[in-house]
């Protein structure tokens, strides 16, 4: 979902909005510090939705606007008989997932990470933790990897060792992965909680070993992301509440500083660094 543009008022990003969907552009309008925001959600359509917004703004009195609320009232009822019909044939995903703030992509994360870590707390002799560790023993290079078992790469990411560590990581996971799922979809999240999850426990593991997990490196990485994303690409809608950014980053440092100790702080900052670098990709863009 992007940004096309602002308008003054309600009524003015409404006919727009109207009009968009007699186009059949799938459209947002938000109120927000600017005025009225004008969101498409889907990336093929941004410039046809540019393009109508440049066209309203020049003439905003053109019959086709004062006629837009109809059109879309007749396009709006032609999808909603032919979802009914679909939905009389076939489960949808929002019949599936019964939550409506948190992404599909980003409650699957949240739900193997809570299944593993009760598992584990529940039954401390299964052997859930070997199976899903980066490695079961220190200095063999990856054997169990270099053998076949490549999940280990990832895995580190849904072990957490007791309940103040995976709720603290599952809250801070629901915020962040719901709005990058909610503004770029789900295999943007995916793509980017296993790229930056491997590298993150690679970092980790080349340094201090197997004996680590937790979604933390994934949840920085998710933040550098989402910060600098947001300052370099407005219109892709993500920004951090400066409070949040706040409490990472004190967390961040009393970690790194020992205050905290006993934290895979190579995570924590392998996976800031990847994220940063992930989402500064427009800066180097406009630069090259």
């Amino acid at each position: 979902m992007r940004l096309i543009g602002h308008l003054k008022n309600e009524s003015s990003a409404k006919t727009l909005a109207d009009y968009l969907v007699s186009l059949d552009i799938r459209n947002l309008v938000e109120s927000d510090a600017e005025g009225w925001a004008i969101w498409v959600y889907s990336e093929d359509q941004i410039e046809a939705g540019r393009q109508a917004l440049s066209n309203y703004l020049h003439n905003p009195g053109d019959n086709r606007y004062q006629h837009a609320s109809q059109n879309a009232a007749v396009a709006d009822e032609r999808k909603r008989r032919e979802k009914a019909k679909f939905d009389e044939r076939i489960h949808t995903r929002d019949r599936i997932w019964i939550s409506s703030t948190i992404g599909p992509a980003t409650l699957t994360l949240i739900l193997v990470s809570v299944a593993v870590t009760l598992l584990n707390l529940l039954n401390p002799g299964s052997p859930i933790i070997d199976l899903l560790s980066i490695s079961q023993r220190i200095h063999n290079n990856l054997a169990e990897v270099r053998h076949g078992e490549i999940w280990r790469l990832i895995t580190p990411i849904f072990v957490h060792y007791n309940l103040m560590h995976i709720v603290f990581n599952m809250l801070m996971l629901r915020d962040m992965g719901s709005l990058v799922e909610s503004r770029q979809g789900a295999k943007v999240l995916m793509l980017l909680v296993v790229t930056i999850g491997i590298g993150s426990n690679l970092g980790q593991y080349f340094y201090s070993g197997p004996g680590f997990g937790g979604m933390s490196g994934v949840l920085y990485g998710l933040l550098g992301y989402i910060w600098l994303r947001g300052q370099c690409d407005p219109a892709s809608g993500l920004h951090l509440a400066p409070t949040t950014l706040a409490m990472m980053l004190v967390w961040f440092f009393l970690c790194l500083l020992n205050v905290i100790p006993g934290v895979a702080n190579v995570c924590h900052a392998a996976g800031l660094l990847m994220g940063m670098i992930i989402g500064a990709a427009p800066l180097a863009k406009r630069i090259l």
